[in-house]
C-alpha cells in the first residue's frame, strides 16, 4: 500500500450520527453547522466563526467581505498555495509577492522589503494574507505593528495551522484568534489537521464583518418580508457548508488533541531517527506541544539540492508519496499580468531545498521505520 504525505483520519467516526443529520429537516447550513462553529470559537477564543464549503471560500468571502468593490492591492507569500493568488485574479486585484523567511513564512524583515520598495514606486498596499505554515505560527502582532500605521488590511491565512499556539515570554498568539488580523482562514481538507471532506471556516472579532460574511455565503442575499423575501446586498455565489460535514467536523473536534498527540510524537520520532541525516538535510519540524504539525518538511543542503528529485523517485517506487509545498508564485505563467512586484530570492532557494515527507495519524511506527529505512537505503546508495 502507498503511504501519502498526508491522509485523513475518519476511523473514529460515528455513523449514527451522520445518519442522523440525514434525517433532519435542514440538511445544509443548520444547526450542526451552528454546533461546529461555536466549536471552533472555543479552540481559536476568536468571537464568532463562520463555517464555508472550503478554505478557498473562506479566503474568497474574506476579501469579498472587507473591501466589496474597492481595488485590492495585495502582498502574499511567494510560497503558497495557487487558491490565493487565482482568488486575487478573479477579484482583479494586483499583487506583490514577498518574500519568506528561512520557515517559508513572511516575517517583519521580508515585509519591510515590500514596503520600502513600494514606496519607492508610489504603491500603496492595502492587504496582507501571510500564511502559517505547516503548522507553524507566525509573529502577526510584528506585522500588525506596521500595518496598523498603514492601513493595511491583515487576512491570516491559517490552513495549515489550525489548533497551533506561539507562546513565549512577551505574547501568546492562537492561530485563529484574528487578535492582530481582521480575520482567519481555515481548511478542513482531507489532509489537513482535522477534516470535514471539504470544508473551510473564518474566525474573527469584528461582528459587522461578520455579518457581511454570513450574507455572502448564501449568494449576498439578506432576508427581508414575507411578500419580499430577499435583498441583494451584494452579488456573490453559495458558500454554504452541508449539515453532514458540519457533523463529521464536530466528531474530528472530539478527538484533535489525539490527534495534535500523535502528530507531535510522530515529528519526534522522525526527528529523533532522521538526526543521522544532517549531511544532506535539516528538518524545519522540532519539538513543541504547542504547534499542531500539518507537514513535516525537510529542506536539503545547498550542495545537496540535487538530490531532492531523485529522492522523491525513489521513494515513490517504494509506494512512498512525498510533496512540494509549494513552488512559488512568481513561476506561474497565467498571473504575470497582475504582479506589480516580486521578490523571489528565498522563496526560490527554499523551493529547492523543501520537501514534504509522510505525517498523518494513520501513520504507524512501522510505517516510519520503512519511510526511514528508505531513506538511509537511498543515501548509501548515492555516496
Amino acid at each position: 500500500m502507498k503511504i501519502s504525505y498526508g491522509a485523513q483520519d475518519l476511523r473514529k467516526l460515528d455513523k449514527n450520527i451522520i445518519f442522523k443529520s440525514l434525517k433532519k429537516e435542514i440538511v445544509t447550513n443548520g444547526q450542526f453547522c451552528e454546533k461546529l462553529e461555536k466549536k471552533i470559537c472555543n479552540i481559536t477564543k476568536s468571537k464568532y466563526s463562520l463555517v464555508c464549503n472550503n478554505g478557498t471560500s473562506a479566503l474568497y468571502l474574506s476579501i469579498l467581505a472587507l473591501f466589496k468593490k474597492r481595488k485590492i492591492i495585495a502582498i502574499i507569500p511567494n510560497i503558497n498555495f495557487v487558491a490565493s493568488m487565482s482568488i486575487l485574479h478573479q477579484l482583479d486585484a494586483k499583487i506583490i509577492l514577498c518574500d519568506v523567511n528561512a520557515y517559508g513564512m513572511i516575517d517583519k524583515n521580508t515585509f519591510d522589503q515590500c514596503l520600502k520598495k513600494a514606496a519607492k514606486d508610489n504603491i500603496r498596499p492595502n492587504l496582507i494574507m501571510p500564511i502559517h505554515y505547516a503548522g507553524l505560527v507566525l509573529d502577526v502582532e510584528k506585522i500588525y505593528k506596521i500595518c496598523k500605521t498603514k492601513k493595511i488590511k491583515i487576512i491570516e491565512d491559517g490552513c495549515h495551522s489550525f489548533g497551533s499556539k506561539l507562546i513565549n515570554k512577551n505574547s501568546k498568539i492562537i492561530v485563529g484568534q484574528s487578535k492582530y488580523s481582521s480575520c482567519t482562514t481555515f481548511s478542513f481538507h482531507p489532509v489537513k489537521n482535522i477534516t470535514t471532506i471539504e470544508g473551510g471556516a473564518i474566525t474573527t472579532n469584528d461582528k459587522n464583518l461578520y455579518k457581511n460574511l454570513k450574507i455572502l455565503r448564501s449568494h449576498g442575499l439578506k432576508s427581508t418580508k414575507i411578500y419580499d423575501p430577499y435583498k441583494l446586498i451584494m452579488p456573490s455565489l453559495n458558500f454554504r457548508l452541508g449539515e453532514i460535514n458540519a457533523v463529521i467536523g464536530l466528531q474530528q473536534i472530539k478527538h484533535i488533541k489525539k490527534f495534535k498527540n500523535k502528530r507531535q510524537k510522530l515529528v519526534n520520532y522522525y526527528l529523533k531517527k532522521l538526526n543521522k541525516f544532517s549531511d544532506y538535510f535539516q528538518p524545519l519540524n522540532f519539538e513543541s506541544k504547542n504547534i499542531f504539525w500539518h507537514l513535516f518538511v525537510i529542506k536539503f543542503l545547498n550542495s545537496k539540492i540535487y538530490l531532492k528529485k531523485k529522492l522523491m523517485l525513489y521513494l515513490k517506487n517504494k509506494n512512498i508519496i512525498t510533496q512540494i509545498h509549494y513552488k512559488p508564485m512568481h513561476m506561474h505563467k497565467s498571473y504575470k499580468n497582475q504582479i506589480l512586484m516580486k521578490f523571489t530570492k528565498n522563496s526560490d532557494l527554499f523551493y529547492r531545498q523543501q520537501l514534504s515527507i509522510p505525517l498523518h495519524t494513520r501513520l504507524t511506527k512501522k510505517n516510519l521505520d520503512k519511510i526511514i529505512f528508505e531513506i538511509n537505503a537511498f543515501f548509501k546508495k548515492v555516496n
